[in-house]
């Protein structure tokens, strides 16, 4: 389509120099035949509306597959993120993650799209141009083409300079992005603090330097787009000069002249063009180059080749257990020993490794030493997602998504039926409060649950890892926010439900594992002590001390 619509424009100047020629050639025997004008004057009309045809479908079809591409590439990457370990999330800013998927695939998209169109005018529509202005006049051509070798140094001099240019503007961007969504995200903390000066200072600061970026690759395009526009129009002004000279000889008929005049503003575009693509080319290249550094971060855990796909029974031991980070050593020498059914308690103070070892089980983190077995196999023999699939977990921080109540819960199971759904909840303990909602189940809970209170977001945690009946139930802190009687009645429920389920219970409130069957202290990333309530009571000095201190608030 693109073709059709260059080979019209260069048709359409040599039916505009016969008319020409025919208008200005001496008739005076014979007279004009107007049926001849008629004739060019309609062969125009029809080639100005193949033009129009053909461009609308090359651009539904080239600008419009660009978008399938961004959605294909967005796609790919949004996979990709959903691969990547823990590890990559904390020391990527959500700013930047947002930042790649907009404005650099927007950039990709302008490439695979404008970049393309105005690239190939740029080579075709200038080749056949140059062949079309040869035929007519091989003198005026050579003559038309002396400013183009510094059009062509322009380009490769400006080009180098806005790859780096647009890529500082990305990076600012993603800067400003990550900014907003910190705002966002801590508005709250802002107001309470009244921060809202000094934050909205910080935030211009960044606009500022993301502004300053912007001006700054806009006059080094701004530079270069006149100066190829100068050099394009010294090509028609030498063609005035000397085809002006042709004519008076007769050399050249003013038909020619017009046609050639045609010629170079044709030509002009693709010239122009390579400016425009260089910006444009650059834009997509750094872009894409931010992406594919993207995609080039591999997980830090993955599968062994050998691994299979196993379920879980519930048989949980660790050997020798060593995991520090940036040198910094958090757990140390751990064997610990679950056995299937088992009620297991972990507590120790703030900072001991208590929830390491729920990511160690999970398989979130890996120890740097010793081995994890699930019911006696070493875990690389089983794949990630069969350890994960046998386990509920419910994290520290509660965290719900902007949906109804139900759907949050059957995010754990997402076949499950209303009626699942519900008993789920009568365990967590939180069914009778839904009822009393206007739109109990089909209630949105809003962004991160902000409708609901602390331990109403914990107990709907809870029941979204209670739905998918677990062979390894984890409870890592997840009944901090609420009351002491919620407690107890959860932890009956649980009782109950649980049975044949292994379940861990990491907590600092020692009520929720009292009667369990095994409670292990940790302490400085160390078992400090193992065994049942009554037996640490007498050997455990940490878990007595928190024991009376808890009474003691009671």
């Amino acid at each position: 389509m693109l073709v059709a619509v260059d080979l019209a424009q260069l048709i359409s100047p040599r039916l505009v120099q016969q008319a020409i020629d025919y208008i200005t050639a001496s008739h005076s025997a014979f007279g004009y035949n107007y049926s001849y004008l008629g004739k060019v004057t309609l062969s125009i009309f029809a080639l100005a509306l193949a033009i129009g045809v053909f461009r609308f479908f090359w651009r539904r079809i080239i600008i419009g597959m660009s978008h399938f591409i961004e959605m294909d590439f967005k796609n790919v990457l949004f996979k990709h993120l959903l691969t990547l370990s823990n590890s990559f999330f904390s020391r990527t800013r959500v700013g930047d993650i947002m930042a790649y998927m907009t404005n650099d695939m927007t950039a990709v998209r302008n490439a695979c799209a404008f970049g393309i169109v105005a690239g190939f005018d740029a080579v075709f529509l200038f080749s056949a141009t140059l062949i079309f202005m040869l035929v007519l006049n091989v003198k005026l051509t050579l003559y038309a083409l002396l400013p183009l070798p510094l059009i062509a140094l322009i380009s490769l001099f400006f080009m180098r300079i806005l790859f780096k240019k647009f890529k500082s503007v990305q990076e600012s961007f993603a800067q400003l992005t990550e900014k907003v969504r910190e705002m966002i995200s801590g508005i709250k903390i802002i107001q309470a603090f009244q921060q809202e000066e000094p934050e909205a200072k910080n935030f211009d600061r960044l606009s500022q330097e993301y502004l300053e970026k912007n001006i700054s690759l806009v006059k080094i395009w701004g530079t270069m787009y006149p100066l190829i526009g100068l050099f394009a129009e010294m090509g028609i002004a030498i063609i005035l000069w000397v085809g002006g000279q042709q004519v008076i000889l007769n050399e050249l008929t003013t038909g020619e002249l017009v046609a050639f005049f045609s010629y170079m503003g044709i030509i002009a575009w693709p010239m122009m063009a390579i400016g425009m693509v260089a910006n444009i080319y650059q834009r997509g290249n750094a872009s894409y180059r931010r992406l594919l550094e993207l995609l080039e971060e591999k997980p830090s855990i993955v599968d062994a080749p050998y691994a299979e796909y196993r379920l879980l029974k519930g048989n949980i031991k660790l050997e020798g257990i060593y995991f520090s980070y940036d040198g910094q050593a958090f757990l140390e020498d751990i064997n610990m020993e679950i056995k299937e059914g088992q009620y297991v308690g972990i507590c120790g103070k703030i900072g001991s490794g208590k929830s390491l070892i729920a990511k160690l089980i999970l398989r979130i983190i890996e120890p740097q030493k010793g081995k994890i077995f699930y019911d006696s196999l070493d875990y690389k023999k089983i794949k990630i997602a069969a350890v994960r699939d046998s386990i509920g977990y419910v994290p520290q921080d509660s965290f719900l998504f902007s949906e109804t109540i139900e759907d949050n819960v059957r995010f754990g199971k997402p076949e499950a039926t209303l009626e699942e759904v519900i008993e789920a909840c009568r365990v967590a303990a939180i069914h009778q409060e839904i009822r009393e909602l206007k739109e109990q189940y089909k209630t949105v809970v809003g962004e991160k649950g902000v409708t609901l209170s602390g331990g109403q977001k914990q107990r709907l945690c809870l029941a979204r890892a209670i739905i998918r009946k677990p062979r390894l139930l984890i409870l890592d802190d997840a009944l901090s926010a609420v009351d002491t009687n919620t407690e107890k009645e959860i932890i009956r429920n649980l009782e109950d439900y649980s049975q044949g389920i292994t379940t861990i219970i990491i907590s600092h409130r020692l009520s929720s594992f009292i009667r369990a069957d095994n409670i292990f202290v940790l302490d400085e990333g160390r078992i400090e002590s193992s065994g049942t309530h009554q037996e640490l009571l007498k050997k455990s000095a940490i878990y007595k001390n928190i024991y009376n201190i808890q009474k003691l608030e009671e």
